[in-house]
């Protein structure tokens, strides 16, 4: 979401959805003109129609039911300290004008100027393919190369009924047609063509968003489509919105400052044992909707087999060098608290609805020169990692 401040007559309305859903992109518009060619405008036009969709019938307003803590984290964690806390309320721009009321839910149209900041309209809010799932990697191999880098701390075997963590929100530094993302990401069934997964977190894109602020963000690959129908947040059909607040891709303020005041957001992404839908659900309390079960194969019936939380960049290596785009904070996890970012409070969702602690966490680091990871456990983080680094670097050509 671009950060402008709208005018009047540029703020977003709000639709009445009474048992329907809008699927489309929440963004404030971008004032202005674009000179465009006869052809692009003709391209440019016929991506809009597909982006901008009609609404759907039928939608779940709340989950059957909620995860539950096995150990109940009123009673036994410590207070949070004074160092870190949660983000303030968020107010978009056009919230300053008015709210949206109940059982409507804020919808923005994609802008011409959206889809001329990227070079292919065609892929406007896709997540480009990779040539190679990034489990095959090993961390001390840098002889496979998909443009995408990682510092992964993981679990596998499952089945796993969902995740919840803490991120640690930070602005990293991005180069001109590229990407930074701290999130989880959750699998089902086996890599290859029949892959599910859902992804949400953080994550920085100007090519995106417009700005080079962290939003949040979610992403689902159904069956084969994996390799070819990534999308972020509401670009494509799929995750169904019923926040009137907070949607896939809003700004994520105030954000964490090196060696000062830390800020956080918690995600939590968990599959209804009634439904089959994967629920996204941030801050302990804004439900934003659910991917319905009919979009995968594997997670529809079983639950997750892996479960990954990230830090992920995209490197093009623009003239033959490895990128500076930062990961997390741009600092290596070796400088810790408040210089580092993290993933803390790390939990799994068992098949039982009970959220507990993850064993057997395992990490996988695509090039530990440039970005790297390393875990640990104490009783106010409880599983944590502190992951990322700077790109670029003496040792990291």
């Amino acid at each position: 979401m671009p950060v402008r401040f709208l005018t009047l007559h540029s703020v977003v309305r709000c639709l009445m959805v009474v048992l329907t859903v809008m699927v489309t992109n929440i963004v404030e518009p971008v004032d202005g003109k674009v000179n465009i060619s006869g052809q692009q405008k003709q391209e440019t036009e016929f991506r809009l129609k597909q982006l901008n969709k009609q609404a759907l019938n039928s939608i779940e307003m709340t989950p059957s039911s909620y995860p539950h803590e096995v150990l109940a984290e009123e009673n036994n964690a410590p207070a949070p300290s004074n160092d870190e806390e949660q983000p303030e309320n968020i107010v978009h721009p056009w919230q300053l004008v008015g709210e949206c009321p109940e059982n409507t839910i804020p919808i923005k149209r994609i802008t011409k100027e959206d889809l001329l900041r990227i070079d292919d309209i065609k892929n406007y809010g896709k997540k480009l393919n990779i040539s190679q799932p990034h489990q095959f990697y090993q961390p001390t191999d840098t002889s496979v190369d998909n443009g995408h880098e990682y510092a992964i701390t993981y679990v596998n075997g499952g089945p796993y009924r969902g995740t919840k963590a803490q991120i640690n929100v930070w602005k990293p530094r991005i180069e001109a047609g590229e990407s930074s993302i701290s999130q989880i990401w959750i699998f089902g069934g086996k890599f290859g063509p029949g892959l599910n997964t859902i992804e949400a977190g953080s994550h920085v894109n100007p090519t995106l968003y417009g700005d080079d602020n962290p939003h949040s963000n979610c992403i689902f690959a159904s069956s084969y489509y994996y390799y070819y129908l990534r999308c972020y947040n509401l670009i494509c059909s799929g995750f169904v919105q019923i926040n009137k607040r907070l949607t896939p891709g809003y700004l994520l303020t105030p954000i964490t400052t090196y060696n000062g005041p830390q800020f956080k957001f918690t995600v939590q992404i968990w599959k209804d044992p009634k439904t089959g839908n994967w629920w996204l659900q941030l801050n302990d309390q804004e439900l934003i909707g659910y991917w319905p079960k009919e979009l995968f194969t594997n997670l529809a019936d079983e639950g997750a087999s892996t479960i990954e939380w990230e830090g992920e960049v995209v490197n093009t290596k623009k003239d033959g060098q490895h990128t500076t785009t930062e990961m997390g904070s741009g600092h290596f996890p070796s400088e810790g608290f408040g210089k580092a970012s993290s993933f803390e409070v790390i939990k799994i969702i068992d098949m039982n609805n009970g959220i507990i602690e993850p064993v057997g966490v395992q990490t996988l680091v695509s090039r530990p020169t440039c970005y790297d990871i390393k875990t640990g456990y104490d009783k106010l983080y409880e599983v944590f990692f502190y992951y990322g680094g700077p790109g670029r670097n003496p040792e990291c050509l």
